[in-house]
C-alpha cells in the first residue's frame, strides 16, 4: 500500500485561454470537484500570481483560420505556467497537427503527446497534446490523477534572506525556491562550495516554518538550483541508486514534498549533512584515514559489491571520456616548469597502452572528489550524484588521491617547488609495482602519505593487472590539470603540478622509467612521436585515442 497526499486545497480550477468552454467540454471536470464551468482566462489573469496559484490546469486550443498563433500565446505563458505547477493542455485544430508540431518543437518546452504513437513522456510539469479523438473525460482524469503541488509562496508569506541571496535568484528559481518553502515564512540562504556543475547553484538552507508540529526551526537542509534534466537525473539517482544501496547515516535524504521542476530548471532538497565537514579540511589536518575507509568499505560498497570483470574493454578505452582534449598553453608551460617533458599526445599515447583485460566495471560515484565528501567523526558522507554511472570502479579512488594532491596543499604556504618535492617520492613508480611510501611526520606533507596509503589499499584490490591505477590516476591527474585555466598562483602551480606527476606515472608504468628527468629540472623540448621512450616489447601497440563518449 503507497501512502498518498490529496490533492493542494485551493488549486482546483481548469480554465480555457480566451474561449468560454461547453458542457461537455466542462462537465468531466466539475464531476471531479474542479472548477470549470464557464471558466475562461485572459492575459491578464495568466500573469497574476495570486490566479495562477489557484490553477490546476488551462487548456490552449489551436486555431484552425490561425493554426501559428498558439505557438506565440504558449511563448507568453507556457513557461510560467510550469513554474507555477499547472498543466498545460494543447489542442489541435483538425487538420493542423502538423503545424503544431512544428510550432511547438520551437518553443523548446518539455513536451509530449507531439510524436504520435511515441511512449514515454517528460517528467511534469510539461505542455500535454491531447488530440481531438481523445474523451474529454480521459483529459479529467489526466489532470485528477496528477494533481498540481502546492503554489508558490507570496512574498508577504514568504522571506528570503539575506536579501543578495534573492537578488542572485533569477524570476524562475525563485519561484521554485518558493513552491519549495512554501510552508515557511523565512528561509536563510548559505552559498555551499564544492557539488557544483555547469549552471548549477547549491545553498546551505535555514527554514522557519510557519507552523512546525514540534517547533518553528528543523533541521537545515540542502538546496541545489539548476538545469531541469540535471536536476531530475539527479533526483532518479537519490530513488533508484542512492537510497537502496548508501546507508541512510552515510547519504544525505532527499525531502521529497520539497523537490520541484519547472519549465527549465528544477530544485532538489535534502537534508543537511549537520556537523560535518568537508574531506579536504579534515584531510590537511591529519584526521582523513579513518573517514576514507569508511567511504569505500561501508559508504559506497553497497555499489562497488555489485561489479564485475568486463573483458571486452581496456581501462584506457573505459576512461577515455576523461582523458583531456587540450591543454591551457599557460598550464602547460608552467608544467614545462616544474619539469615536465612530455605534450598532451604523447601522454596519450601512453596512455592507451594501458590495454590489460579484464577491468573492474560498476556502479561509481562518477565525481568523488575530496569536496564531495564530507566527514563527521569518522562517518564519510557523499553527495552531489548527478555523475553516478557504471564505470571502473579505479576511476572513484583516482579521482579522490587527484582531488587531494590539487585541492588539499591550498593553504600550504610553502614556495611549489618545496611541496611538490615533499610528496615526489608517491609518482616516481608506478603505483602498482611499489608498496605506498611512508611521509615523514615531522613534513606537513605527512597527511597526504596517510591518505594516498588509504586509497592506494583500496585501489589495489580492485585492479586485475599491473598498471591500471597508474592509468586511471594518470587521467584523473590530467582531468585536474586542466580545470580552472585562469588561475592565479600557488593555485595554478598545483593544477601544473598534477600534470607533471600524471606524466611521471605514465612514463614509469607504460614507457622508459629512466628518461624521466629529476623533478624541477630545466625543462627539455617536447619529445615527438618518434622520440617517445619505449615500453614493454611484448605490449600492444598503441591505439588511436577515443573521442569522448555519451554519458
Amino acid at each position: 500500500m503507497a501512502i498518498t497526499i490529496l490533492r493542494s486545497v485551493g488549486r482546483q480550477r481548469v480554465a480555457w485561454y480566451k474561449a468560454t468552454p461547453s458542457e461537455a467540454e466542462s462537465a468531466p471536470f466539475v464531476g471531479r470537484q474542479f472548477l470549470a464551468k464557464n471558466e475562461s482566462c485572459d492575459d491578464a489573469k495568466l500573469q497574476d500570481p495570486t490566479y495562477l496559484s489557484g490553477l490546476a490546469a488551462v487548456i490552449f486550443n489551436q486555431k484552425e483560420e490561425k493554426p501559428f498563433q498558439i505557438g506565440q500565446v504558449l511563448g507568453m505563458h507556457a513557461q510560467r505556467l510550469l513554474n507555477y505547477d499547472c498543466h498545460v493542455i494543447v489542442r489541435p485544430a483538425a487538420n493542423r497537427f502538423p503545424i503544431l508540431q512544428r510550432v511547438l518543437g520551437g518553443l523548446d518546452l518539455p513536451t509530449a503527446g507531439l510524436q504520435l504513437g511515441k511512449s514515454g513522456a517528460p517528467p511534469l510539469p510539461h505542455l500535454r497534446v491531447f488530440s481531438l479523438d481523445v474523451p474529454w473525460t480521459d483529459i479529467a482524469n489526466f489532470v485528477l490523477m496528477y494533481p498540481a503541488g502546492s503554489p508558490p509562496a507570496p512574498v508577504q508569506n514568504l522571506t528570503i534572506l539575506p536579501t543578495s541571496a534573492q537578488h542572485n535568484l533569477s524570476g524562475p528559481r525563485e519561484v521554485l525556491l518558493r513552491r519549495a518553502f512554501c510552508d515557511c515564512t523565512e528561509v536563510h540562504l548559505t552559498s555551499m562550495k564544492g557539488g557544483r556543475s555547469a549552471g548549477v547553484v547549491v545553498y546551505r538552507a535555514h527554514a522557519q516554518l510557519r507552523g512546525g508540529l514540534e517547533g518553528q526551526w528543523p533541521q537545515p537542509f540542502f538546496v541545489k538550483i539548476g538545469p531541469r534534466r540535471k536536476i531530475f537525473n539527479e533526483y532518479m539517482n537519490y530513488e533508484w541508486r542512492v537510497d537502496p544501496y548508501i546507508p541512510f547515516h552515510l547519504g544525505p535524504q532527499l525531502v521529497r514534498e520539497r523537490c520541484c521542476l519547472g519549465a527549465y530548471e528544477g530544485v532538489i532538497v535534502g537534508d543537511y549533512v549537520d556537523g560535518s565537514e568537508c574531506l579536504t579540511d579534515c584531510a590537511c589536518q591529519g584526521r582523513a584515514t579513518a573517514a576514507i575507509s569508511c567511504l569505500f568499505d561501508k559508504t559506497l560498497v553497497g555499489w562497488y559489491r555489485r561489479a564485475q570483470n568486463e573483458d571486452g574493454r581496456s581501462i584506457s578505452k573505459l576512461l577515455a571520456r576523461l582523458f583531456p582534449s587540450t591543454m591551457p598553453p599557460a598550464r602547460f608551460a608552467r608544467a614545462q616548469e616544474l619539469g615536465a617533458t612530455q605534450n598532451l599526445p604523447q601522454l596519450r599515447r601512453l596512455f592507451d597502452r594501458c590495454t590489460s583485460t579484464p577491468v573492474l566495471v560498476g556502479p561509481i560515484h562518477g565525481d568523488l572528489h575530496a569536496k564531495n565528501v564530507r566527514v563527521r567523526a569518522t562517518d564519510a558522507i557523499v553527495i552531489d550524484f548527478f555523475s553516478h554511472r557504471n564505470s571502473p570502479l579505479l576511476a572513484d579512488a583516482a579521482s579522490l588521491e587527484a582531488s587531494l594532491l590539487v585541492d588539499g596543499f591550498e593553504k600550504d604556504e610553502r614556495e611549489p617547488t618545496d611541496w611538490i618535492a615533499s610528496i615526489e617520492e608517491l609518482y616516481q613508480n608506478s603505483p602498482s609495482t611499489q608498496p605506498t611510501p611512508h611521509g615523514n611526520p615531522a613534513d606537513v606533507s605527512s597527511w597526504f602519505y596517510s591518505c594516498v596509503a588509504q586509497i592506494r589499499r583500496h585501489a589495489r584490490q580492485w585492479e586485475c593487472q599491473d598498471h591500471q591505477y597508474a592509468a586511471a590516476l594518470a587521467a584523473a591527474l590530467l582531468r585536474k590539470a586542466t580545470k580552472d585555466a585562469y588561475a592565479r598562483e600557488s593555485k595554478a602551480s598545483r593544477h601544473a603540478a598534477a600534470y607533471v606527476f600524471a606524466e611521471r606515472v605514465l612514463i614509469s608504468a607504460f614507457g622508459n622509467a629512466a628518461a624521466a628527468p629529476a623533478l624541477n629540472a630545466a625543462p627539455a623540448p617536447p619529445a615527438g612521436a618518434q622520440d617517445l621512450p619505449r615500453g614493454n616489447p611484448a605490449a600492444p601497440a598503441a591505439v588511436a585515442p577515443q573521442g569522448p563518449q555519451q554519458l
